[in-house]
């Protein structure tokens, strides 16, 4: 647990053990919600497109490349028949 002070200005200062296990830098964006009476400090993606990486990520199937392949492959094989 890390203790931190609120500033004149309401501002807090982030303790450096957790800038660095979260990669945070000057000029990151945080997001601040109330969850059950409590106030949570999340950041936000440096880029709105990084926060959607995975998740379109498929289930347990095959990847979606190997399914084209697979069907491309017997297009072929279809087209020299």
């Amino acid at each position: 647990m890390y203790k931190v002070t609120i500033s004149e200005k309401g501002q807090i200062s982030i303790p450096v053990a957790l800038r660095r296990r979260y990669g945070l830098k000057k000029g990151d964006k945080l997001v601040l919600e109330e969850i059950e009476g409590a106030i949570v400090i999340r950041p936000l993606p440096r880029h709105p497109l990084l926060a959607l990486r995975g998740k379109l990520k498929g289930g347990e199937g095959e990847k979606l490349t190997d399914l084209l392949l697979k069907e491309r492959a017997a297009d072929r094989e279809r087209e020299s028949t």
